[in-house]
């Protein structure tokens, strides 16, 4: 007995010290636990992290800076800029992009997570509004991330138990992102469930507005279609639906889908090409660009340009531009944009002007150069009108530049003696270089300007809008290269970068390439 009683004793005491441990081991890792990581977020919070990462780290962000740079909207004239424009490292490099490749893929994970809550099973099933607008958003970072890198993962891509996803041909990509918009579309004539409320002041984009989401959507695949008309197999047909889904979508700037919640100079949150210039000061003005505009006697070209002092130059002639391609490396030597101080000035994710454009362009292709015409001039005169007035009041609030805005009389004069005989000579030419003109401006439109251009490089019109960088002659960016996080991580992505060298060889499907 006395042994058993022994060993009862020291069993205890060997139990007695495990629960101890065991004690210790959960109150040190609730110690070390983060109380304001939450593990768990409602989707209407999720949905205005994805708006504000959509906006500041991808649109607004690096990827429309660079875009900016090889569709001559401006001329970097120091350090990753620079060597963008004479093609030094930068448009190669696996670094260059990481940043904003990494911030769709979180973004794109953030709308799964969305749309997973929202969906059958889910812990906020019947939020048919909310998931409406997760998928609206995961189509637009999708669309951005395929037609800027080409083949990329994504079916397999956004889940934790796949290290290494297999890489999608963008042809599927993209039917992923119609089938987004077309859930989008049906969702949105729902409703959010009441145990969560409405989206409301968490989108920041709309206000929670279903209607507004679905103009937002149909606008998007008018803009993608219009991606993909060079491989379409019944462009009428396409051509057709581009203007039938304009229609349906913005009827005026109005409704423009933009973030305008920036709070200007010196705060966190300004506006991301104003606060890239005044951390870093890489863009000069580009004399390519500036030379479209004075060939024209366009009235932007007396409002859209500052010297190094930010006093405005409202004589075009002696404006101080940046030769495209040869500039001298250095700060504060050549002229620079307005935009530059326009720190509260909106991101543009669709426009109604953009809607605009790509109603001129349909209607020119289907040799309706009437119609086209009647949406040129409203895509013009909206695209003046409201981008000069919203610059010209964002400036001189900042900075009192003594900017004006452009009048109706001097849109409408531009309007039939610039503009109309050169669209009576060729009708498409002009809707692409108008639109080419009208996407400057904060960069926030600069990445479809780009995706612009390698259309037209597929059609073999490229010559529409010309470029003056004489590197373009054998460097000229088709498309980004690949991530380093997935460089160096996945061997699917790995394989297809080689060198970064592809980049200026091989264009995206959709622009004729194989992928």
């Amino acid at each position: 007995m006395k042994t058993k009683i022994n060993i009862s004793k020291w069993a205890f005491l060997a139990l007695g010290i495990l629960f101890l441990s065991s004690c210790s081991e959960d109150v040190m890792d609730k110690v070390n636990e983060n109380k304001d990581n939450a593990k768990d977020v409602t989707s209407k919070f999720i949905i205005t992290d994805i708006e504000t990462s959509t906006a500041f780290n991808i649109v607004g962000s690096d990827l429309s800076f660079y875009a900016s740079v090889y569709m001559e909207h401006e001329v970097g004239t120091y350090n990753q800029m620079w060597d963008a424009e004479t093609r030094n490292t930068q448009p190669t490099s696996a670094s260059t992009y990481d940043n904003s490749w990494k911030a769709i893929y979180q973004n794109l994970k953030n709308a799964k997570t969305v749309i997973a809550k929202c969906s059958t099973g889910g812990v906020e099933v019947g939020n048919q509004i909310t998931k409406g607008v997760a998928e609206v958003l995961a189509a637009y970072n999708l669309a951005v991330l395929t037609d800027l890198f080409g083949d990329v993962p994504w079916s397999q891509a956004c889940d934790l138990a796949i290290l290494q996803p297999t890489v999608d041909k963008q042809k599927d990509v993209y039917t992923a992102v119609f089938a987004y918009l077309n859930a989008a579309i049906t969702d949105l004539a729902g409703k959010d469930a009441a145990f969560s409320g409405s989206l409301g002041g968490q989108d920041l984009i709309f206000g929670g507005s279903a209607k507004a989401w679905t103009k937002f959507a149909y606008g998007l695949k008018a803009r993608y279609t219009m991606h993909l008309l060079y491989r379409s197999t019944d462009k009428t047909t396409d051509l057709n639906n581009i203007i039938t889904w304009a229609d349906k979508s913005f009827t005026s700037a109005d409704e423009d889908a933009k973030y305008a919640v920036y709070q200007g100079q010196g705060t966190a949150a300004a506006s991301p090409f104003a606060q890239f210039y005044y951390d870093r000061d890489y863009f000069s003005v580009s004399q390519s660009f500036l030379d479209k505009l004075t060939a024209r006697n366009d009235p932007r070209a007396n409002v859209l340009f500052m010297d190094a002092s930010w006093n405005l130059r409202t004589n075009p002639a002696k404006i101080y531009a940046a030769p495209n391609g040869t500039a001298d490396e250095a700060m504060d030597s050549y002229d620079l944009s307005v935009y530059s101080v326009a720190f509260k000035m909106p991101t543009n994710l669709l426009s109604y002007h953009e809607l605009q454009f790509l109603k001129a362009e349909a209607y020119a292709r289907l040799n309706d150069n009437t119609n086209a015409w009647a949406a040129l001039q409203e895509a013009i005169s909206s695209c003046i009108s409201t981008k000069i007035t919203t610059l010209v009041d964002d400036v001189n609030t900042e900075q009192d530049l003594g900017a004006t805005a452009i009048s109706d009389t001097q849109i409408q004069t531009y309007l039939t003696s610039k503009v109309k005989p050169l669209f009576d000579a060729n009708p498409l030419q002009e809707i692409m270089v108008q639109k080419y003109l009208g996407f400057y401006g904060g960069e926030g439109e600069a990445l479809e300007c780009y995706n612009d251009y390698r259309r037209l490089q597929a059609f073999g019109q490229q010559s529409f809008i010309p470029l003056s960088n004489p590197k373009n002659s054998s460097k000229f960016p088709l498309r980004y290269g690949y991530g380093t996080s997935d460089v160096t991580a996945n061997p699917n992505v790995e394989t297809l970068y080689g060198n970064g060298q592809y980049v200026y060889s091989e264009k995206v499907w959709w622009a004729g390439g194989s992928r």
